[in-house]
């Protein structure tokens, strides 16, 4: 069968949208298996721009967050007057004046708990010598030696080897002995990087000052480059977004540390009350803790588990855990929703899956973020079904109008 020219020129056009999509596909699929080595490479290449950029973005979250404080103090200040009677002046520098309040606030609260912390711990030492502490490591011994006989009592009226138990605790010893020297190592690389991350701290502080004493000019900056370049409409769902992010983060994040706080002296008190050893420790790491949903309490039940173990104190533990768990119930269905802003009202689940997303994200950094912006993402999304509902409605009475138009237009004719 011969083909004429057409029909050639037809076939030879589809040959050649074959050969190209086969390339394409093939292009992709090699892309797609460097893809590792090409993001590597690119980060590699931008690695100067985090480098530069991290001081900078430090500085912003600083200054963002004791925001709020700046204008407390900068308020008051305003209403300072200065000058003999009659010739009073306010003061001219309330912006700087309330920024090193501020600071000087934050280097107070740092060294109050630093002392906390010295003090706790050497406050178990300050009187023991040399053959209290051969004692007291004697007795750690002898507790740590009886909680293990006592665990392999009940196993073995379980009908469990004591063989498996020691292969178990040789396995688990093995394990924590290959984290001990990860983490090793890890310090060894951060006592080598201490000079980065000083002049990482250096330009943070410096650029956050300048951040808090002009925050103002520089957000009508900001605005006024966004008027400048944007179409009106672009400025204004940049704006709401922007608004709705500062009302989710600034809700989330200043409730959170305010909340952190409160915890970390409830648990402190709570546990020295009790008299559980090293209380302000575990108070306070559990309060940092706090930051993150859920990692908070468990950090408390784990570390008064531990030093109450070793040191034998049982009693002071079941009362330590009966005792925190009424301050953890007291903590989530009281303060925690009275600090947190009304704008994060999250699900639980959501708050775990935002968790999960965070941790594989971007790890410890990621799930103290994660929360914030799972309830951004939510709010976002919410607001999106809501215009379209309302833009479903609106298509739907302009047809009903329309259609009650043409049955008035058929009766006339």
């Amino acid at each position: 069968m011969k083909l004429n020219k057409k029909q050639n020129e037809k076939y030879t056009l589809i040959s050649i949208y074959v050969i190209i999509t086969a390339m394409i596909i093939y292009s992709l699929s090699l892309v797609a298996k460097s893809a590792p080595a090409i993001f590597q490479y690119i980060m590699d290449k931008l690695s100067w721009l985090v480098r530069v950029a991290r001081p900078i973005v430090i500085a912003f979250v600083f200054a963002y967050i004791f925001d709020p404080v700046i204008e407390f103090f900068e308020k008051n200040y305003e209403k300072v007057k200065i000058g003999r009677k009659g010739k009073e002046r306010h003061l001219k520098s309330s912006r700087t004046l309330a920024v090193l309040t501020t600071i000087f606030l934050i280097i107070f609260l740092l060294s109050g708990i630093i002392s906390l912390l010295v003090f706790s711990v050497t406050d178990q030492i300050r009187f023991a010598n040399f053959d209290d502490l051969i004692i007291l490591a004697e007795s750690y011994k002898k507790n740590i030696n009886d909680f293990y006989n006592s665990v392999l009592t009940q196993l073995n009226k379980l009908d469990i080897q004591s063989e498996q138990v020691s292969d178990y605790v040789r396995l688990v010893s093995t394990k924590l002995l290959d984290g001990l020297k990860v983490m090793a190592s890890s310090l060894v690389s951060s006592i080598s990087n201490i000079s980065s991350y000083l002049t990482t701290f250096i330009f943070s502080t410096i650029i956050g000052i300048y951040f808090m004493i002009d925050g103002a000019m520089i957000k009508k900056f900001v605005k006024k480059v966004g008027e400048a370049l944007l179409s009106e409409k672009a400025n204004k769902r940049i704006s709401r977004f922007i608004k709705d992010a500062d009302q989710v983060f600034s809700g989330y994040i200043r409730g959170q540390l305010t909340d952190a706080v409160f915890m970390m002296i409830l648990i402190s008190l709570t546990l020295s009350v009790v008299g559980v050893k090293f209380a302000f420790i575990i108070g306070i790491i559990a309060g940092i803790g706090n930051l993150v949903p859920y990692l908070g309490p468990f950090i408390a039940y784990i570390g008064t588990a531990i030093v109450c173990l070793i040191n034998g104190q049982y009693r002071e533990l079941l009362i330590a855990v009966i005792a925190l768990f009424i301050v953890q119930t007291l903590d989530g269905n009281v303060i925690q929703p009275k600090f947190l802003s009304q704008s994060i009202q999250i699900h639980p689940v959501l708050v775990i899956i935002s968790l999960i997303f965070g941790n594989a994200i971007g790890g410890l950094f990621g799930m103290l973020l994660a929360v914030p912006v799972g309830a951004l993402i939510k709010l976002l999304f919410v607001r999106y079904i809501d215009y379209r509902l309302e833009k479903k409605k609106e298509e739907k009475e302009e047809g009903e109008v329309e259609k009650e138009e043409k049955n008035q237009m058929a009766k006339k004719i």
